[in-house]
C-alpha cells in the first residue's frame, strides 16, 4: 500500500512539473508574440495557460496589457482587476488599470468613506494575501520571543520591554492574519464584475419588463450583491443599486 501511494505521489509530481514546464513555455511564447505585436497569438497562448487552471499576477497583468493594445478596454480592465485581487499592492497593475479606466465612458464618483474604512483598505493593500500570511508567521515568532523575555527575564526593564513589545506583536499578528484571510476569501469569491456590453440599462428588478433605472457602459466595475435566475443585483461606486443580466458582465 505504501509503495502504491508513493508511486501515485511521484506520478503526480512528474505530471505537475511537466504541466508547469509547458505553461512556462507558453508564457514565454506569448511574451514573444506580444513583443512582436502579434496580440491575437499572445492572447491565445495566455488563455491556454488559464485553461489549465493556472493563474498568477504576471499572467493576468500581461493579458490586460495585450487587450489594452488591442483596444479591448473592458477585457483589459477585467484582467487588471483579477491581478489586483491576487496582489492589491502591485503598483504596475494599479497604474495600468488607472490608464485603462480613462478609456471608458462612465466616470462614477465613489461614495465617501470613513477614515477607518480608508485606513483599513490601504493597510490591507500593502501586501498580497500570501505576503500577509508569511508576515503573520514572522510576527508570531517575534511574539513568542517577547513572551519568553516577559516570563524568564530577571531584570524588570527587560520584562517590561517583553510585555509591551509583545502587545505590539500580538496586534500586528492579529491584523496580518485577518488581512491574509480577507484577501484569500476575496480571491476565491466572485463578488465583482466588469460590464462587457457596450450599453446596458440597469433594471429595477430581475426582469426585462421592469423599469430602467440608469445606464452603464462597457468597462464599468460593479459589485455583485446577489444572483437570481440569470440576473445579478449590482451596486456601483456611488451606491446606486439595480439588476443586470449575467450575460452583460464578466464576474471575478
Amino acid at each position: 500500500m505504501k509503495r502504491y501511494t508513493l508511486f501515485i505521489l511521484i506520478a503526480f509530481l512528474v505530471v505537475t512539473g511537466r504541466a508547469q514546464e509547458t505553461a512556462d513555455q507558453w508564457f514565454e511564447q506569448a511574451n514573444s508574440a506580444y513583443n512582436a505585436t502579434n496580440y491575437d497569438s499572445a492572447v491565445m497562448l495566455y488563455e491556454k495557460i488559464l485553461a489549465n487552471d493556472m493563474e498568477s499576477v504576471p499572467l493576468y497583468f500581461n493579458l490586460g496589457n495585450t487587450y489594452y493594445k488591442m483596444r479591448e478596454y473592458p477585457m483589459a480592465i477585467y484582467y487588471y482587476e483579477k491581478a489586483l485581487k491576487l496582489d492589491p499592492s502591485n503598483e504596475d497593475v494599479q497604474v495600468n488599470l488607472a490608464i485603462a479606466n480613462r478609456a471608458i465612458v462612465d466616470k462614477i464618483e465613489p461614495m465617501p468613506q470613513s477614515f477607518i474604512a480608508r485606513w483599513w483598505q490601504s493597510a490591507r493593500a500593502l501586501f498580497s494575501g500570501d505576503q500577509w500570511a508569511w508576515l503573520s508567521i514572522v510576527v508570531f515568532a517575534l511574539l513568542l520571543v517577547s513572551l519568553f523575555l516577559f516570563l524568564r527575564a530577571r531584570k524588570l526593564g527587560v520584562r517590561k520591554l517583553g510585555f509591551f513589545t509583545g502587545l505590539v506583536f500580538l496586534l500586528a499578528f492579529a491584523l496580518s492574519v485577518v488581512f491574509a484571510l480577507q484577501l484569500k476569501h476575496s480571491s476565491l469569491t466572485q463578488d465583482q464584475a466588469i460590464i462587457m456590453t457596450p450599453t446596458v440599462n440597469v433594471k429595477s428588478s430581475p426582469s426585462d419588463s421592469s423599469v430602467d433605472l440608469f445606464v452603464l457602459h462597457e468597462g464599468t466595475k460593479v459589485e455583485v450583491l446577489e444572483t437570481e435566475n440569470g440576473w445579478n443585483k449590482i451596486r456601483i461606486a456611488n451606491g446606486s443599486v439595480g439588476w443586470l443580466s449575467e450575460e452583460s458582465m464578466r464576474c471575478f
